[in-house]
């Protein structure tokens, strides 16, 4: 059983880190990453309890049967879900602000989609099952997500075409993955014959043709990406020397801020010298989680409402953060941090965001097998 699970989940890994390392000048938190394979599995529960009062179609005979039970029961359901946990989980997120973040998410959530499922499949088949799937029916899903991330990140960044893009996020897949399956299943009722033959040739053309297709869009928005924040860099070194002459000791804060970075600081380390510290620019970034506030230092107060977790990009030093809950106006949570380069801090409330995101990931994995294991077979 145990090689089973480790043959449904290598090929779901593999893409995964494929698709990371496609990421690497500008990674996205592994936290969020977490979420949104998790948001995939969570999808597949859905597209469960959605498809079970209708009850699973025998094994389909002639094209038509084929193409409608692999729209229907599969395509149409299967990527809207995909689509919409993706909308749910990055459209209003700072961290979504590159084109390859699209592709990203949208990759983590099909995969988490397809470890649930690969699982679900090869448990009780045999390892011909598990090499099959793992050679067509997890890179699918994988070259599906590719698709659907890229126009939605072309969405996101060009408003001026964007119900366009969003409609091709949604609808390629979708006609992707039917024609994927349609084939598919088309191929499981012809049997040994010259038909046979054909089709799979065909079949085979076309998953190399969209293989190849996909990984030039990989690198599309992998260049657009370098573009954008090479232009996104300049301009934030230009602003930073403008504003760090003016900056007050203590920083405001006011306006619509929950999805952009709050100010632009500068920092005198202590025996650094006026001159030595010119040029010496930071940006805070903050997104919020209650109402709450976070003081860096005992030095400055940062007030929040609504959102998520703070997360902050602070420079090197030692910090002492304390999150404090203003509705209750108790601590809650204190921490020392010692930061010898610019990194990312993350300050969690609730006991649930405490709990470290692999564990997390795992427990809902095991709740969705069980999920379906009554779904499918009542027990």
């Amino acid at each position: 059983m145990l090689i089973k699970i480790l043959a449904a989940v290598a090929p779901v890994l593999f893409l995964l880190c494929y698709i990371y390392m496609k990421d690497k000048k500008a990674p996205e938190p592994t936290e969020q990453l977490f979420k949104a394979f998790r948001y995939g599995v969570l999808s597949a529960i859905c597209v469960m309890v959605v498809m079970s009062p209708f009850g699973a179609t025998r094994q389909p005979v002639g094209f038509l049967q084929c193409m409608k039970v692999s729209f229907f029961e599969a395509g149409i359901p299967e990527e809207f879900f995909k689509w919409l946990f993706l909308y749910i989980l990055i459209w209003r997120s700072p961290q979504f602000d590159e084109y390859i973040d699209g592709i990203v998410y949208a990759v983590f959530i099909s995969m988490g989609f397809a470890c649930l499922e690969n699982i679900m499949y090869v448990l009780p088949g045999s390892m011909g099952t598990a090499v099959s799937r793992a050679l067509l029916s997890v890179p699918a899903h994988f070259l599906f997500a590719v698709i659907m991330g890229y126009y939605f990140s072309m969405g996101k960044f060009h408003p001026e075409e964007r119900t366009r893009y969003m409609m091709l996020s949604l609808l390629l897949p979708i006609v992707g993955h039917g024609l994927f399956d349609t084939f598919a299943f088309w191929m499981d009722s012809l049997g040994e014959s010259r038909i046979y033959t054909a089709v799979f040739v065909f079949f085979i053309a076309c998953d190399i043709w969209l293989w190849r297709r996909c990984t030039r869009l990989i690198r599309k928005s992998v260049l657009m990406s370098d573009e954008a924040r090479a232009e996104a860099e300049a301009l934030a070194f230009v602003q930073a020397q403008e504003a760090a002459e003016s900056l007050p000791a203590a920083l405001p804060v006011s306006g619509e801020w929950a999805d952009t970075p709050i100010a632009i600081f500068r920092v005198k380390q202590d025996g650094e010298s006026t001159t030595e510290a010119e040029g010496l620019t930071y940006k805070l970034l903050i997104e919020c989680k209650d109402d709450a506030k976070i003081i860096i230092n005992e030095r400055d107060a940062f007030f929040a409402k609504g959102g998520t977790n703070y997360r902050l990009t602070l420079p090197a030093g030692e910090y002492t953060l304390r999150a404090v809950n203003l509705a209750r106006y108790e601590q809650m949570i204190s921490k020392k941090v010692n930061l010898t380069e610019n990194r990312r801090v993350t300050v969690a409330f609730s006991a649930w965001e405490r709990i470290p995101a692999w564990v997390r990931t795992v427990t809902i994995t095991l709740l969705a097998i069980l999920l379906y294991r009554w779904f499918a077979y009542g027990v």
